[in-house]
């Protein structure tokens, strides 16, 4: 691939232009594709699109198949604010998960199409089973039962996530200072029961979220050191165990993709030193392997709190026309743009 692409072949008339945040680290068979190389090229391998000679991983186009069939090309914009400037003033067609929760809403009250399909991202609160004080799980019991996790989905993310099945919150502030108590983390006047470090990313989502929690755990006495990293450090420190607990999301394509990294002994990310030989003979004995099937055990353990499941999120422009049963998001992947056409 070499320089970008010429501006006469950036013909709006024959081409979808979607953009993306990052590019892919490779369109080429036989390398590790990435998360965003892993989105596009089911178009490739299922759809048969073709990818333009001059094209960079930055700027490039996937030619379809059928000749009638509208051009996808694909532009690297960075930063949020600008795919939605793009997306407002009518230079792009399709953003796919690539904006925040507010602008998204935004968009839609304006009147723009946006589409939402069931995802399968699991947002979730992680605990470090190391700490002298989260090692307790009564003291992990006591913070599910602080987090008004429904009162969020309704109020707070625009109804683009939803309830995790089999994992129903009651926010019950009373029990949760009573479990407290007796776990001998006693009330003194105004002060803090304790400190906990809070690690996120800057991600405004992350950093949203940072904010819920410290606010919810406040009514029951637990003081929140809120620290915001880029990736590369929080993934640090989380595999250094260098923190009580933290937000992040367990990446799924679907419900039955295998998750036991997280939790099986030794699991890659297992960032909560998570340890269940009763998880551990389930997987050995019905091969358990999905967070539906161990959910149970999770339940018991409470290594993490599971919050709330992440939908997928289309925003079209005008020019789109979409299928009679209209836009349907089948994985994590780009494959429903292969049904898009342009008015």
């Amino acid at each position: 691939m070499v320089s970008n692409l010429p501006r006469n072949q950036d013909n709006r008339k024959t081409s979808i232009v979607i953009l993306i945040d990052r590019p892919p680290n490779t369109l080429t068979p036989g390398q590790k594709p990435d998360v965003m190389a892993r989105k596009i090229l089911p178009l490739i391998h299922e759809e048969k699109y073709s990818v333009s000679a001059d094209s960079t991983l930055d700027r490039f186009i996937l030619i379809p198949p059928d000749p009638r069939s509208p051009k996808l090309h694909f532009r690297v914009i960075r930063d949020d604010l600008t795919r939605g400037i793009l997306f407002d003033s009518e230079k792009c067609d399709v953003l796919f998960d690539t904006m925040s929760l507010s602008k998204t809403d935004f968009f839609r009250r304006a009147g723009a199409k946006v589409s939402l399909s069931k995802g399968f991202h699991i947002s979730y609160l992680g605990f470090n089973l190391r700490s002298p004080i989260l090692s307790n799980l009564a003291v992990r019991r006591a913070i599910q039962k602080a987090i008004p996790v429904p009162l969020w989905i309704r109020a707070k993310y625009f109804g683009f996530v939803e309830p995790v099945p089999g994992f129903e919150f009651q926010a019950d502030i009373v029990g949760a200072n009573l479990e407290l108590d007796q776990a001998g983390f006693s009330r003194s006047g105004e002060e803090s029961r304790f400190t906990l470090r809070y690690l996120t990313t800057p991600v405004r989502e992350g950093s949203e979220l940072a904010m819920l929690i410290r606010d919810a755990l406040k009514k029951i006495r637990i003081a929140v050191d809120i620290i915001p990293l880029e990736p590369s450090l929080f993934f640090s420190k989380l595999n250094r165990s260098d923190f009580d607990f933290f937000g992040s999301r367990i990446p799924r394509s679907s419900s039955v993709e295998p998750v036991l990294d997280f939790f099986a002994t030794g699991g890659r990310r297992n960032y909560f030193s998570y340890s269940s030989p009763d998880l551990d003979r389930r997987i050995r004995a019905n091969g358990a392997t999905t967070l539906e099937e161990i959910l149970p055990v999770l339940r018991k353990d409470l290594p993490l709190i599971p919050l709330f499941s992440w939908n997928h999120g289309v925003l079209l422009s005008k020019r789109i026309r979409t299928p009679k049963e209209g836009v349907v998001v089948s994985d994590d992947s780009f494959r429903f743009l292969s049904t898009l056409q342009l008015n």
